[in-house]
């Protein structure tokens, strides 16, 4: 998550070989259009090649997720709980949160579906985010189930 970020700067005088620190690690103020930008490329872009975090994966794993998780263990990927495009991806400028949501809809039956993850490609690639359900949900053909990711930065 973006919370904060430091600058730094520092001159080299014609003729010096030696660099003056003129400011060091100072807070800077990520602004409201930078927060924009980074939620339309994180969340929103469904350009190619810089492709927000759109997709939403489920999981029947239990695993508590972890920073250095780079795949959704257990990832489902069959009986309509496949990774998908979210059809909901929203950011209001000025807001500080985006919606990416999508629902699934069963078409075989599913026991103890617990995880999700948002990943910024059909396949592979990066998991930006992973949370576990508060329980197991079970699915019968034909029954539904909507992730909703609100995600707010700094």
């Amino acid at each position: 998550m973006i919370t904060v970020g430091y600058c730094s700067v520092a001159v080299k005088r014609t003729g010096s070989d030696k660099w003056e620190q003129i400011m060091k690690f100072k807070k800077n103020l990520f602004t409201n259009a930078g927060r924009d930008l980074a939620h339309n490329q994180m969340y929103i872009n469904t350009s190619a090649g810089t492709r927000g975090a759109g997709f939403i994966a489920v999981s029947a794993e239990t695993t508590a997720p972890a920073a250095g998780d780079t795949t959704l263990a257990g990832e489902i990927a069959s009986g309509g709980l496949s990774r998908a495009d979210a059809v909901t991806k929203t950011h209001t400028p000025g807001s500080n949160t985006s919606l990416v949501e999508h629902t699934f809809t069963a078409s075989a039956g599913h026991t103890a579906v617990h995880k999700s993850g948002l990943f910024n490609a059909s396949s592979g690639v990066t998991l930006a985010h992973a949370a576990n359900f508060s329980s197991d949900v079970t699915l019968a053909t034909n029954d539904q189930l909507k992730v909703s990711w609100t995600l707010t930065l700094g």
